[in-house]
């Protein structure tokens, strides 16, 4: 497991540990996360749960999320925080599972496979960003960051 995916598995399994269950109200999920511990948006919370669904570590049924992973899997260590720092095409994706409900594989799948498309000339970021827009989700300021990065780089 990588970093991410186990940083991912202790954000989610945090709301089951601190209440010591395994069926929580996706609301109070997303409580414990963005306004408990602050460490996310609501809807940045609710794009995470999406992904964790997808990845089989909790099931969702109706207004509940179930824990579905193994206790050792998630094994939240003591003062666990996440990391802040989230690179432009994850929020990029995060925002398109977040504003679409599709999951973030999919997203993934289209990137690429757009990526593919282009011969890869264009930067996965800047590929992210095309789909997104093409989806109608406004990335502006996404794209700015882009544009900042790209100018950056060439110098």
């Amino acid at each position: 497991m990588n970093i991410l995916d186990r940083e991912r598995a202790y954000l989610v399994a945090t709301p089951f540990k601190k209440r010591d269950k395994k069926r929580l109200k996706i609301s109070d999920f997303v409580f414990a996360l963005s306004l408990d511990l602050k460490w996310g948006s609501p809807d940045k919370v609710r794009a995470l749960l999406q992904e964790a669904a997808d990845e089989g570590l909790v099931r969702i049924e109706g207004d509940y999320v179930f824990a579905a992973f193994d206790d050792a899997q998630a094994e939240v260590p003591v003062g666990f925080k996440p990391s802040k720092e989230e690179d432009l095409f994850d929020r990029t994706v995060r925002l398109v599972v977040s504003e679409t409900g599709m999951g973030r594989k999919e997203v993934i799948s289209m990137v690429n496979e757009r990526q593919d498309s282009l011969q890869g000339v264009v930067n996965l970021d800047a590929v992210a960003l095309v789909v997104a827009r093409e989806m109608g989700i406004d990335v502006r300021d996404l794209a700015q960051e882009a544009y900042r990065n790209l100018i950056e780089e060439r110098r």
